[in-house]
């Protein structure tokens, strides 16, 4: 092929890539909701272009693109758009993250009996997003969510927000209510209340079954451990190449933010206090930013800086070579009363215990709700423990990554 013929069947490969690009354009612009009726300020049409590029619906995503059109109707006091503009500025996506500014958008929204700005708020003054820790008012606005809209996507952050009440007198009634909520993340969260005695509620225990029976029957997950389970793993001793475990306290984790609150459970441990995963996200060079991934050679800095922990990263190929080397590791760090991070396909977990005879681990998931310990079997392990993104100097390279306690973690290993 000559170049000019090249050339010439460029110009006509352009025009039909610009008439693909306008066919596919009028696909998702179909109806009311038009690029044309949102550049006239059709807020219907701004907001559906901002969940467009928001989620790639229209190919690629396009944070930048989300932000402009959610805030075009924003602008109209619109609480569904109102409600996204908070999440993309919370997390710095298509514009850089304000916590205060998401707060105050959540607010306006929420002020107009929006649902899910009201659950976000209510997270923003559980989990201290652009400002202050306030459990009341998370409370507050959790119970407006609940009796605004009853069901599982509002019954959960409410059973969260009641485990941090000092007092749940007030609230059996309410509590009682969420148990009907067939949603086995509700249940388990109620269930907790019974089990941690929360509020000054009676421990009990043949309630707590009842509710994991309950959740059991309604989507838990068959690997998830129930708290009869895990109280029967606790008891048991360490055999040295046979069993441990060690319990760790369970968090959940924000969006994109299982590496910080993984290394927060696995501090938790060893200093006996909670540690703040946003503390650590905050610390962690280079990849700060809320809403984003975090490296874990980033992710030590941060480690350092709200514990004086040094932690150690190793790695090994990705193949059975790797696995066969890098499990007998993990095993003696277990042995020897510790935990340890590990990736399961980008995804960061602790790793809290063993069982030789069963030929499982025991994993502490920030992404499942409490309790949160769930088995993965050897052979599963070594199809999961697997990461391309572990440490920002071999992005893109897969390899089976760790993150170890080091000696000033050791030192204080129950």
């Amino acid at each position: 092929m000559t170049e000019s013929s090249f050339m010439g069947r460029s110009r006509k490969g352009f025009t039909l890539i610009a008439l693909l690009v306008f066919i596919a354009t009028a696909a998702y612009a179909q109806r009311p909701e038009t690029i044309e009726a949102a550049v006239k300020g059709d807020v219907k049409s701004q907001i559906k272009l901002g969940y467009g590029f928001r989620d790639g619906s229209y190919g690629k995503k396009d944070n930048q693109k989300a932000f402009e059109w959610f805030s075009k109707a924003a602008a109209t006091t619109n609480p569904e758009a109102l409600d996204n503009l908070g999440w993309l500025v919370e997390n710095g996506m298509g514009t850089t993250a304000n916590g205060a500014k998401a707060r105050e958008l959540y607010r306006k929204a929420a002020d107009q009996k929006h649902v899910l700005a009201i659950n976000n708020l209510a997270r923003c003054y559980r989990d201290g997003v652009g400002g202050a820790v306030d459990t009341k008012e998370a409370l507050k606005w959790s119970v407006l969510a609940f009796e605004t809209n009853p069901g599982p996507e509002t019954a959960n952050p409410l059973a969260m927000a009641l485990l941090n009440e000092p007092s749940l007198t007030p609230y059996r009634a309410l509590i009682d209510r969420l148990a009907t909520v067939m949603n086995h993340k509700v249940l388990k969260n109620v269930a907790r209340i019974y089990h941690e005695g929360s509020g000054g509620t009676e421990k009990n225990p043949q309630r707590v079954r009842e509710l994991f029976a309950a959740a059991r029957a309604h989507g838990m997950p068959a690997e998830l451990l129930d708290a009869d389970q895990l109280d029967d793993l606790a008891k048991r001793p360490r055999v040295t190449g046979q069993f441990a475990y060690q319990p760790t306290h369970h968090l959940d984790q924000g969006y994109n933010m299982c590496a910080p609150t993984s290394a927060a459970m696995g501090l938790e441990f060893y200093l006996g206090k909670p540690v703040d995963p946003y503390a650590i996200k905050k610390n962690s060079d280079g990849q700060s930013q809320p809403g984003t991934g975090t490296a874990w050679d980033c992710m030590m800095h941060g480690i350092k800086a709200v514990s004086g922990h040094d932690w150690e990263f190793r790695s090994w190929p990705n193949n059975d070579t790797g696995f066969d080397a890098g499990l007998p590791v993990l095993l003696a760090e277990l042995d020897a009363g510790r935990i340890a991070l590990i990736d399961l396909g980008e995804h960061t977990v602790v790793l809290s215990g063993y069982d030789a005879e069963k030929q499982v681990v025991y994993i502490n998931n920030p992404a499942y709700g409490w309790p949160g310990i769930h088995t993965v079997s050897y052979a599963d392990l070594r199809k999961k423990w697997h990461s391309p993104w572990h440490v920002t100097t071999t992005k893109g390279v897969e390899a089976r990554p760790v993150l170890l306690t080091a000696d000033s973690a050791k030192k204080s290993a129950r």
